[in-house]
């Protein structure tokens, strides 16, 4: 089945839960990503890069059942053979994984395919080469990217969002403090690892910034927020 351009606007919106086997609390990632979807994620990543395909594959079917009793999006980081066998909606690549062109010549448009760009310069090649949205970080300081990834800020991401067409998700250190600025700056979705798996409510966490995303995205002609600005608060 294909997925249309203005469906797949609408399925890279709002909350973009990753779940990544370094910050994982639970034995397993199926507990981790019920709690995400019990919260009211849309979007939920898993995110396995030190795993064998085997166990990716293995997790990824347990993640992919869940859409019988969730209505939401689920992207699959690096493995996209294993996303459409599994019937995930999308994958997710960077700098050292497949390129962009290569899955949509596979796979066309039954992946959605999300791309981290760590650059303008770069994201407006990985649109070129076709991808469906991007990711673009870090915004701010967080200790989930090493430091060869330097922080981009408000203004950069302002700067692509205005520039590409696609669905840009911002993430790197965004927290309570400043996710009002990265909403206001054009990010259509905010993507977070730690904030969330770390947190002592985790559906309860979701579901704070999900509501923080649906109400500061229904303001228009609003400025900034005069939150963290350094971002300093997050992961």
């Amino acid at each position: 089945m294909k997925t249309s351009p203005s469906r797949k606007k609408a399925q890279i919106s709002g909350l973009y839960a990753i779940a990544d086997e370094a910050w994982n609390p639970f034995q397993g990632f199926r507990p981790l990503i019920l709690k995400f979807l019990q919260g009211g994620a849309k979007i939920v990543q898993l995110r396995m890069k030190n795993s064998s395909p085997g166990e990716v594959r293995r997790d990824a079917l347990l993640i992919a059942a869940l859409k019988k009793d969730f209505d939401f999006t689920f992207i699959l980081n690096d493995h996209a053979d294993i996303a459409a066998e599994v019937g995930a909606d999308g994958v997710h690549v960077g700098e050292n994984d497949e390129p962009v062109a290569d899955i949509k010549k596979r796979h066309g448009e039954r992946l959605i395919v999300g791309y981290s760009s760590h650059s303008i310069d770069e994201a407006h090649s990985a649109q070129s080469a076709g991808a469906d949205y991007i990711a673009f970080g870090a915004i701010f300081h967080t200790m989930t990217k090493g430091p060869g990834h330097p922080v981009q800020g408000i203004e950069k991401l302002r700067a692509l969002a205005a520039s590409v067409s696609l669905p840009v998700v911002a993430i790197g250190g965004i927290c309570r403090e400043n996710i009002r600025n990265v909403i206001s700056a054009g990010a259509d979705s905010v993507a977070m690892i730690t904030a969330l798996s770390q947190a002592s409510d985790i559906s309860g966490e979701v579901a704070y910034y999900s509501k923080m995303f649906d109400d500061v995205s229904s303001l228009t002609g609003k400025g900034l927020s005069p939150g963290c600005s350094r971002g300093q608060c997050g992961k």
